[in-house]
Formats: C-alpha cells, sequence, structure tokens
C-alpha cells in the first residue's frame, strides 16, 4: 500500500530519489480509519499531514453549537491542522473522516528530515503546500465574489462525487449558503 501511495504522490508532484523514498516507508505510518472517526479535536495539537489513498475527510469548526466545513480532502489529498502543524499551537478545528479511510501520517518532525536530507523531498512539501494554499485561496475568492450556484459548480467540478461522499449539511456548510439553498440550486425547477 505504501508503494502506491508514494507512487501517486510522484506522480502528482514529481519523482524522488530511491533514498528518499526508503526514508518516507520507514517513517511514513498507514493507518485505516471508520467513518466517523476524529483525527483532530479543537484545542489538541497536531503534529501529523495525511496524505489520502482511499476515502475522505473535512475539517471544521464549531461556532455556536453549528458546525462550520472549511476543507474537504478526499483521494491524492493532504489534510492537516494546519496552523496546529506549522504553527504548533492547539488546533482550532476537528478534522472528521467522512467515510472508511487509509492514508499515509507523516510526522512534522520526520518531514523536516527529509527535507533537510533530501532537495527532491524539499520541493515535493514545498509544491503540495503551495498547492493547499492556492486552494484555500481559491476557497476565499469564490466565497467574495461568486454566487452560490457558481461555488456549488466549482466544488462538483473539483469532486464530482461529493454530493455521494459528504452530507449535504457539510457541503452547504463549505458553501457559505444554507441547506435549504443548496436544495435549490441542486432542483432549479423550484428556482433559485
Amino acid at each position: 500500500m505504501i508503494d502506491e501511495i508514494i507512487g501517486s504522490i510522484v506522480a502528482e508532484f514529481g519523482p524522488l530519489s530511491l533514498e528518499a523514498i526508503d526514508d518516507i516507508k520507514r517513517v511514513g505510518q498507514i493507518r485505516k480509519v471508520n467513518r466517523g472517526d476524529i483525527l483532530v479535536r479543537e484545542g489538541e495539537y497536531s503534529y501529523e499531514l495525511y496524505y489520502i489513498a482511499k476515502g475522505g475527510a473535512r475539517a471544521y469548526y464549531l461556532k455556536d453549537g453549528k458546525t462550520i466545513t472549511d476543507w474537504f480532502a478526499f483521494e491524492n489529498d493532504f489534510i492537516s491542522s494546519i496552523v496546529s502543524f506549522f504553527l504548533g499551537v492547539p488546533s482550532q478545528h476537528y478534522i472528521e473522516i467522512l467515510e472508511d479511510t487509509t492514508f499515509m501520517v507523516l510526522q512534522l518532525k520526520d518531514i523536516e528530515v527529509l527535507c533537510d536530507k533530501y532537495h527532491d523531498f524539499e520541493r515535493l512539501a514545498r509544491m503540495s503546500t503551495t498547492k493547499t494554499m492556492l486552494q484555500l485561496q481559491q476557497r476565499i475568492v469564490s466565497l467574495q465574489f461568486k454566487s452560490s450556484k457558481e461555488r456549488y459548480d466549482s466544488l462538483l467540478e473539483r469532486y464530482p462525487q461529493i454530493e455521494l461522499r459528504a452530507p449535504l449539511g457539510d457541503i452547504a456548510s463549505y458553501l457559505g449558503i444554507t441547506q435549504e439553498t443548496l436544495s435549490r440550486i441542486r432542483n432549479p425547477k423550484n428556482g433559485i
């Protein structure tokens, strides 16, 4: 399984030396978790980066008893508690598993060693961080400047099967709309 995961990462971000691959195999852990499991909770420290091989997850905040989803990740995506991971502070959000999921976990300390040791791994880390930052920036722009329908269409373009994989309430929250508005967007006969 770890060979397949590393193969997917290489296909996405570029080649890695055999030595770097061997070290990733040595420090990377394969985990299988069940739908509904919580990987990270608000207030916990998290120094783990998850690369999803199969399945899906979401990151969300709790505000006044409601969950506000701000990140979905599925196959070939990374997810982590970014603020906790990079700044070493308690997590501000939760990471929940949406369906039975298999992923590779890398610890921050191991990533730092791999970056120091291998230029190609450092490039991979930079590229994956940049990809994540750009996706989050696109989401901010989308929330500020796109209509509800345009945001929904963009999400479906990125994750065509998301409605089968994530609850509609979580999708609506991610889009910054009510579940009723999402229902109208999905069924245009009812009007938008």
